[in-house]
Parts: C-alpha cells; sequence; structure tokens
C-alpha cells in the first residue's frame, strides 16, 4: 500500500490522518477526496425537501453556483461572501433575484450578527473555508470562521437548523498549508460541548449536525429491543403506525427476529466489518453493533420514513461503530424510484417495470456495492445481511466483484412473492445464483433450528408458510 493509499484509507475509515502530511501530499489528499459538486447540491435539495425548510444561509458565495443551483429550491436565500471582487459580482448576479440577499464581510461577524433576524429553522451551508493554491479565494484573520460560525447557530434560540460543513476534507488539523482547522474530532467534541443532542456525521465530504429527530413521523413510539442473548437492550424508536418491525417488536416483548440475530452470535466476530443492506430503523445494526464492538457497521438505508428512526436509534443508544448510509444498493448509480409501504416501512421497495413510475412514492439516491467499496477503499468485509424486498438478486449482481473478493458470509431474504411482485423474476432466479455463489446454503427456521438446504424444492417445503432467512457461506460451516 502508497503513502497516500494509507493516508486515504485512514481517513475514509476512521475520519483522521494518520501521520503528518507534506505540503504537496495535503494538496494531492484533497483533490483525491473531492466529491462532485452535484452531489453536494442534491443533498442540500433533500434535506430542504424532507425537512420541510424554506431558509437556505450560506457562508462564501465565491461566485455564486451554489445559489443558482438552490435559488428555486428555497425561498430565502442569504450569502455572506469575504472577498469584495467576488461579493460585487454576486450581487450583480442575483440583482434581478428578490429572494436572494448577498453580505459583505467576514462570515463569523456577520452570521453573528444576522442570528439576531433568525427566527424559523434554517439550513446553514457553511463554505467560508480559505484555500490556498486558488488565486480567489480570500483569508480574513483565520483560515476558516467555523467556530464562531458554529457558535452563532448553536447558541440560537431556534433549536433546529440544521448545519452542512462544506470541504470536511480540509478538517485534518494543522498541516503545511492551512493553521486554523480543528480535526474532525475536535469540531466534533466542540459541537457537543455546546448542544450534546445532535448528531454529528461525516459523509461525502460533508460534515451534517442536525437533530435526528427532526424528519422523523410525529406518531413516533419508542420500545425496548432485546437481543436473545446477554441481557443486553436497546431503545428503539419507529412510527407508531408501522405494522412490520415496530409491530413484530412489540408483540413479541421486544424481539425481533430472534431466530436470525441468535446464530449471529456464532458468525460474527469482535473485529468483523459488516454491511446491513436494507438497515430499515436498525435492529440488525444494533445486533452487529454488540457483537463487533472493534469492528465495524455500514448500515444502508435510503427511505426518507426509515432513515431519521435509524440516526436516531443509533444516537439514543450511543452506537459508534455504525455508519449510517442514505443509500439504496441497485444495478446502477443514481437516483432510482422507490415506492413506501404504508404499512411499514419494512414493506418499502424498489419498484420494476413499467409501473415502477406510478407506484413510485419519492426517489432514492443508489450506488453498485462493488462501485460504493471502491470508491471508499473498503479494506475488509466479512459479513452482508440483504433485506431489500424483492431486489436481492440486483444487490448480490452489483457485489460480484465485492464477493469474489473479500468472500463473506451473507444472509439474506427469501420472499417469492417480494421476488415476484416487487422484482417482476421468478425466485428460481435468486436461488440460482446463490448456489452459483457459495458452496452451502442455510436456513435459519422460526424455531429456532438451521436446516442445510439441499435444493430448491427442499427451500419451498421448509420455509412453508412464511419466507426464509439464508445464511450462505463457502468458509462458515453451521451444522
Amino acid at each position: 500500500m502508497s503513502r497516500m493509499q494509507q493516508i486515504r484509507e485512514t481517513w475514509r475509515k476512521e475520519r483522521r490522518i494518520p501521520f503528518p502530511l507534506t505540503e504537496q501530499e495535503t494538496w494531492d489528499f484533497w483533490l483525491l477526496e473531492a466529491p462532485t459538486n452535484d452531489l453536494k447540491k442534491s443533498k442540500i435539495k433533500h434535506i430542504a425537501k424532507t425537512m420541510g425548510i424554506r431558509t437556505l444561509i450560506e457562508t462564501g458565495t465565491f461566485k455564486g453556483d451554489m445559489l443558482q443551483a438552490m435559488k428555486y429550491h428555497f425561498d430565502l436565500l442569504i450569502s455572506i461572501e469575504l472577498d469584495e471582487a467576488l461579493f460585487i459580482t454576486a450581487k450583480e448576479r442575483f440583482s434581478g433575484d428578490s429572494h436572494i440577499h448577498i453580505l459583505h464581510g467576514d462570515s463569523g461577524e456577520i452570521l453573528t450578527n444576522l442570528m439576531h433576524s433568525v427566527t424559523t429553522p434554517c439550513l446553514f451551508w457553511l463554505d467560508g473555508h480559505y484555500i490556498p493554491r486558488s488565486s480567489e479565494a480570500a483569508k480574513g484573520d483565520l483560515d476558516t470562521p467555523i467556530l464562531k460560525e458554529l457558535t452563532a447557530i448553536l447558541q440560537h434560540s431556534v433549536q433546529n437548523h440544521v448545519i452542512l460543513i462544506d470541504d470536511a476534507r480540509c478538517f485534518i488539523g494543522p498541516n503545511p498549508l492551512l493553521n486554523d482547522y480543528p480535526t474532525i474530532q475536535q469540531l466534533r467534541e466542540f459541537v457537543h460541548s455546546l448542544r450534546p443532542d445532535l448528531l454529528f456525521v461525516v459523509g461525502n465530504d460533508i460534515i451534517m449536525i442536525y437533530n435526528p429527530l427532526e424528519g422523523a413521523s410525529n406518531s413516533m413510539k419508542k420500545v425496548d429491543f432485546h437481543l436473545p442473548f446477554d441481557n443486553q437492550t436497546f431503545t428503539v424508536y419507529g412510527d407508531g403506525s408501522d405494522q412490520s418491525v415496530l409491530y413484530f417488536m412489540e408483540y413479541y416483548k421486544g424481539y425481533y427476529e430472534d431466530y436470525v440475530i441468535l446464530p449471529l452470535r456464532k458468525i460474527v466476530q469482535p473485529d468483523h466489518v459488516c454491511l446491513d443492506i436494507g438497515a430499515n430503523i436498525g435492529p440488525i445494526s444494533l445486533a452487529l453493533s454488540y457483537l463487533a464492538p472493534q469492528g465495524k457497521v455500514y448500515a444502508f438505508e435510503p427511505s426518507d420514513v426509515n432513515y431519521p428512526y435509524l440516526l436516531r436509534n443509533l444516537a439514543e443508544n450511543h452506537i459508534t461503530n455504525v455508519e449510517p448510509l442514505q443509500l439504496g444498493i441497485a444495478d446502477r448509480n443514481g437516483n432510482i424510484h422507490f415506492t413506501d409501504d404504508p404499512r411499514g416501512g419494512g414493506w418499502s421497495y424498489i419498484p420494476h417495470g413499467p409501473e415502477a413510475v406510478e407506484k413510485s412514492t419519492q426517489f432514492i439516491s443508489c450506488v453498485r456495492l462493488d462501485d460504493w467499496v471502491e470508491q471508499n477503499m473498503i479494506s475488509r468485509i466479512d459479513l452482508i445481511k440483504i433485506d431489500v424486498e424483492g431486489s436481492e438478486v440486483v444487490v448480490l449482481e452489483s457485489a460480484l466483484r465485492t464477493l469474489k473478493q473479500w468472500d463473506p458470509d451473507v444472509i439474506i431474504e427469501f420472499n417469492p412473492d417480494s421476488i415476484k411482485e416487487n422484482f417482476g423474476r421468478h425466485p428460481l432466479v435468486l436461488y440460482t445464483l446463490l448456489e452459483k455463489l457459495f458452496t452451502h446454503l442455510y436456513m435459519f427456521k422460526r424455531d429456532n433450528t438451521v436446516v442445510k438446504v439441499k435444493n430448491y424444492n427442499h427451500l419451498l417445503d421448509e420455509m412453508k408458510p412464511f419466507h426464509a432467512d439464508l445464511f450462505c457461506t463457502n468458509k462458515t460451516f453451521l451444522d
């Protein structure tokens, strides 16, 4: 592994730099870790829509490209620019837009004064950072006034602002190019010293700081979730009308799919890296987090309905080894139609075929798993859990390189009805693919026994009258 690969891998995994960087390494790291601006614009639009925020306050106007992209998505946009020439250019660019206001000066000072007039929740896009080697970037007394900006926002009387800090890759501490940037850890500690209730999440070069309850349903319900071992209990929130995950958790007095969770104790090691694809509100992620305290869990949940609860449940239980990702796994990268089932988030799915548009209730961001693993420099995967209401074939096909490279065990739902109705394929397609990829297939039965699957017809007989949860492996034997 090259020195730069080590730097990037440590950053991706731990959000820190493993050793002091040279000036050129610092610059190269910034360039290599920079995502597309389209991804950042999509994030802002998504938050504005799902959380109902109508005011955008930006620091670091630059040439006004973000304002231009957001001008039709907010009722009021305010932007602060330090450089006089850039300020004048932006004022002229938006002179015909009465709902856009450009302010000139140091964002730390102006934002402090501006907050006196703020009375409703705002989305803050903090991008007022000095970046060297840019002929147009202006530098104030500090390379970044981020701490002063955050103080003004976090001490404000309105408690449910959403803060997005751009250029997370710059927050690596003092380096040959910048002196005043704190590390991610220092920034997190600063935020929690003022607002310990807020969630602090880093992803796609953005630091997001917000109340995880925002966006959750008003009918939220709290239940205790028990693991079927070690007397371990978690607090779990969900929609009070949910008839899928939360309903069954209540019905079984705090237990949920214990016939799946119980075998995990034999499968998951303390340092395992696990993927929970279709995490819903997080019960399996919580179990994996407990079983792999020195490992890592990546929890993929694309739904606007489920994701706020997933975040809330991780925060409520002080889980630090689970990284939530509002992403779906599909056969292509981009935005895809998604259908929320009104009976409960556990039955939501990606519609396929000619009726996909008609059935769709929202767009979700999706990525091929192989691409995500490569882009995020994932260096180990031990277990993948897949529960995506009929799209399991698509997930596996998007992960063929990953499966070959890391040979992880896979726990996957096998639901013939979902595969036929939601995906439009015969369930034999999924079984044939599993048989091709894995030498051993086991079924977790609801009486807490494990049965080795002999063939397709044997599986159909054993799973009656329910669907099946399969354990697929080339290396872990449960006989």
